[in-house]
């Protein structure tokens, strides 16, 4: 399950340990879900935490691609957490590693969000 969390001002999406695998089997029921939050987070700052991922495919790049651009329509930031070697390897073989800051875990994104949304 995709948890979607609230604290303090930022919106916070744990994909939890069935995400293990981020590919399109098994995101196809979350993704509109998804997409909502990043339409109407208010304000549009979000942290999307892939402690418990340990591979990223095509589909969730994608779709990480489509969620960044609506939040930064919005004038938002997006953030990724707990981002594992692996999927940073994927990340940098896309050539698209530079287009998110990156933060070893949830608490240190938080703090880097508050000081860019205050800024």
């Amino acid at each position: 399950m995709v948890n979607i969390l609230r604290q303090s001002d930022i919106t916070v999406l744990e994909f939890g340990p069935e995400y293990e695998n981020l590919e399109e089997s098994n995101l196809g029921n979350v993704v509109q879900q998804i997409v909502e939050v990043a339409k109407h987070a208010s304000p549009p700052l979000v942290v999307i935490d892939l402690s418990h991922t340990k591979s990223i495919g095509a589909f969730f790049i994608q779709f990480l691609i489509r969620i960044w651009k609506l939040i930064k329509k919005r004038g938002g930031h997006l953030v990724l957490a707990g981002l594992n070697e692996d999927c940073l390897n994927v990340l940098k073989r896309s050539k698209i590693d530079s287009l998110w800051q990156r933060y070893p875990d949830r608490e240190a994104a938080m703090v880097a969000l508050k000081e860019l949304w205050q800024s």
